[in-house]
């Protein structure tokens, strides 16, 4: 079996871990401004930042066997105005999937499944906006590229056959 030449990391606070209303404190002004910081993490190559009322997710491609997840709360931090009592709990809230996992977790939110409302069908234009703005801004790449237009076309197709 060939082994990844890369690693995909999804790094996620959702309205599942803590209050929807405390979601904005963990959400960055400008989102192409904090994708660019996440790339500068040593290793990491591409990112695609999902942000909404009830979820802010990150994408990111790294050559690196090793996701440093202090580096991302680091950045993380530093681009938002978390209060203490959110930077001390941070281990409670923020949810973590490599490679694979992450596929079938885009999969979930893209078609609806992992919405507040399930099935709730802004999702789809919302990660089909942010997926394009990063593309346009260099900040995501072949791979990311590639996973989000495969999740994204999937999703259409079962929203389309359900």
């Amino acid at each position: 079996m060939a082994k990844n030449k890369f690693n995909i990391l999804n790094a996620r606070i959702t309205f599942k871990n803590i209050p929807v209303h405390k979601i904005t404190n963990y959400s960055f002004k400008d989102i192409s401004t904090a994708s660019e910081s996440f790339k500068k993490i040593n290793g990491v190559s591409e990112c695609i930042i999902i942000q909404t009322a009830s979820r802010v997710e990150i994408f990111l491609v790294s050559k690196s066997e090793y996701f440093a997840v202090e580096k991302i709360k680091e950045v993380w931090t530093s681009l938002t105005e978390l209060e203490q009592i959110d930077i001390d709990h941070w281990d409670q809230t923020l949810e973590v999937y490599m490679n694979t996992d992450v596929y079938h977790n885009l999969l979930r939110l893209a078609s609806g499944i992992e919405s507040v409302v399930v099935g709730k069908e802004e999702i789809l234009d919302e990660i089909k906006n942010m997926s394009s703005s990063a593309k346009q801004a260099g900040n995501s790449g072949k791979i990311l590229n590639k996973l989000f237009d495969s999740s994204i076309r999937i999703a259409t197709d079962i929203r389309n056959s359900t």
